[in-house]
């Protein structure tokens, strides 16, 4: 979540701020804010200029305890709470189920409460595997594949989508497997009937 996510969620702050390295834009007057009391900040590894001001808005916030929050921001808050830990409950489960596949995550993507901490509201997991020339090892990462997309109790439309094309892999492996098995049976007869 950048800045500017965190800025807009405060509801006593009211004009919208752009936040551009070293400037804060003003979007209703298109003028330019300074502040020789600039202070820098670090989200998620990106370093953002603001001014004091700002910062005390911030600061603010991040200290307001949940005694201190209205009705409508705790109810917000069990809300993202709640939705935090079904999408860490759902990218986990992925994750557990694809053991053995290359995968890589979870990735979050993150709100800032009205408490100020961040909370996940959508994520994935990367899933991936390459394909060999073994017909059984693709069955199995294919059926591995699979079960790591439905893992979840409430699979998301993506991932039915890659149990779907989970499913065409499977059914590619197993149509590969009877080939080679009609193969070895027609050689097989033929070395008995010569």
């Amino acid at each position: 979540m950048s800045i500017v996510g965190a800025i807009n969620s405060y509801q006593n702050i009211e004009n919208f701020y752009v936040f551009n390295s070293n400037k804060i834009t003003d979007n209703d007057s298109n003028v330019q804010i300074a502040s020789n009391n600039n202070k820098n900040i670090n989200d998620d590894a990106t370093n953002t200029t603001i001014s004091s001001e700002a910062m005390k808005l911030i600061n603010e916030e991040q200290n307001k305890s949940e005694d201190e929050l209205t009705q409508k921001e705790q109810q917000e808050l069990t809300q993202l709470k709640n939705t935090d830990a079904e999408v860490k409950r759902h990218e986990n489960a992925h994750k557990a189920m694809a053991a053995g596949l290359q995968t890589s995550g979870p990735n979050y993507e993150y709100e800032i409460g009205p408490d100020g901490k961040k909370y996940a509201v959508a994520g994935d997991v990367n899933i991936s595997y390459q394909k060999s020339s073994d017909p059984e090892v693709n069955l199995k990462n294919a059926q591995k594949l699979k079960a790591a997309a439905l893992a979840p109790a409430e699979p998301s439309t993506q991932d039915r989508s890659v149990a779907r094309k989970a499913d065409m892999e499977i059914a590619k492996a197993k149509q590969e497997i009877l080939e080679e098995q009609q193969n070895k049976d027609n050689e097989n007869n033929s070395t008995q009937n010569t």
